[in-house]
């Protein structure tokens, strides 16, 4: 899921390397602020995935009770606003900045990044696969994987000239997806997730997902989350070669601005119901591109919003107490894709029918308390396994797929 931000190039970590050769980052060579970042990403990413893992969102779409939980609106639509979709955003900015390092490195080896980064998609895509009919189909490391592949162009470039791919690839996001919003969602229903998954075994979850992945979430990828995570990735990368996540310390000034104007923007576009007003609008004044301005507006505040949470989080590890806390996140970004992988298991035993089978029985709220709690479990586990091996299981079986050898563990 999270990028592994760099390829070792160097034996700095006393190990024996072989010329030329590619082996992952060393721990004592990785950035503890892009550790950090990921880990707050991922926790804001299970704050967001599991209202679906629950059904509680479309449950709520259809104003069906809970059982359990209190159903108030308040958290959940903080949660909304502020989170939904940022998480995800900061992780792709994350991803793009290691795409960089990874092109850096590899290039200075002197070996070709093209064919290492199809081992490394490959690798991740088939992960995912995995990922999205044994387990769960809101998996995103499909996304990466493609997105991985269509960055290879952008990665060599100056910071100016990936720059103005930005704007570029934020227009052609909103062109495209604007009109395929609720594509593949009209091919969902609550009642069919509820019975396949609140209630079916295992093999009828699978079945359903496996449909769903064909029928709905496919197209949905197609015509709405790739366009939509694609500007993050470069947005990423540009943060990176100008230095933002590098060396933050001489950015500070920058990061103070980023900070209070993202912030501030990002805050209004997201927590305003612009949408309704949009409507209320187009209702009594008949004038259709209004609303497509509107709606602009907030996509345009998800960014903003994002870059304000990642110039905060870089302003507080330029705070050595500050920095001493949140290192202990640091642990569950190193361990990104093993900790996602371990949400989704958690969550299905938790939801489906052939676990403890709460699906449509929870509110988001409670779901949103679990996840707080849920959450400093993650941190631990993750110190715990770190202190005693290099490297997460998911990392390690990642990395064997891309290279190979008893060597790289």
């Amino acid at each position: 899921m999270a990028a592994r931000e760099s390829i070792a190039i160097s034996a700095d970590d006393g190990s024996t390397a072989i010329p030329n050769e590619l082996r992952p980052v060393a721990p004592s060579e990785r950035r503890l602020e892009l550790d950090v970042l990921r880990g707050v990403a991922l926790f804001g990413v299970l704050l967001v995935n599991v209202a679906v893992f629950s059904g509680s969102d479309l449950a709520l779409e259809q104003k069906l009770p809970f059982p359990w939980g209190w159903g108030g609106a308040w958290p959940s639509y903080l949660r909304s606003a502020l989170i939904e979709s940022k998480a995800a955003a900061l992780l792709a900015m994350l991803f793009g900045a290691g795409l960089v390092i990874q092109c850096e490195r590899v290039m200075q080896r002197g070996r070709s990044y093209v064919g290492f980064a199809f081992r490394r998609s490959s690798a991740l895509a088939l992960v995912g696969l995995a990922h999205t009919l044994l387990l769960w189909n809101g998996d995103i490391m499909l996304d990466y994987a493609v997105i991985s592949l269509l960055m290879i162009p952008f990665l060599r470039l100056r910071a100016s000239r990936i720059l103005w791919a930005i704007p570029a690839l934020i227009v052609a996001t909103i062109v495209l997806t604007v009109p395929f919003l609720h594509l593949a969602e009209s091919e969902l229903s609550y009642p069919m997730q509820l019975q396949h998954y609140g209630a079916g075994s295992w093999m009828d979850a699978l079945r359903f997902r496996t449909w769903e992945f064909v029928h709905a979430l496919g197209p949905m990828r197609a015509a709405n989350r790739l366009p939509i995570l694609s500007p993050f990735f470069v947005l990423g990368a540009y943060l990176w070669k100008k230095g933002y996540f590098s060396e933050p310390t001489k950015h500070r000034g920058a990061l103070v601005r980023i900070l209070a104007v993202c912030s501030l923007i990002g805050v209004l576009a997201n927590a305003v119901p612009w949408e309704n007003l949009g409507g209320w609008l187009t209702v009594h004044i008949p004038f259709r591109p209004l609303r497509i301005l509107i709606k602009m507006v907030c996509f345009l505040g998800r960014p903003l919003l994002t870059l304000g949470y990642a110039a905060g989080i870089l302003l507080l590890l330029q705070r050595p107490g500050w920095r001493s806390a949140l290192a202990h996140i640091a642990p569950l970004g190193r361990m990104a894709l093993t900790q996602y992988l371990l949400q989704s298991v958690v969550c299905t035993l938790v939801f489906n029918g052939y676990g403890l089978g709460l699906f449509g029985k929870v509110s988001i709220n409670a779901c949103i308390l679990g996840t707080i709690a849920f959450f400093p479990l993650q941190v631990w586990s993750s110190e715990w396994w770190l202190a005693r091996f290099r490297m997460g299981p998911a990392e390690w079986l990642w990395r064997r797929m891309v290279y190979g050898g008893a060597r790289h563990e």
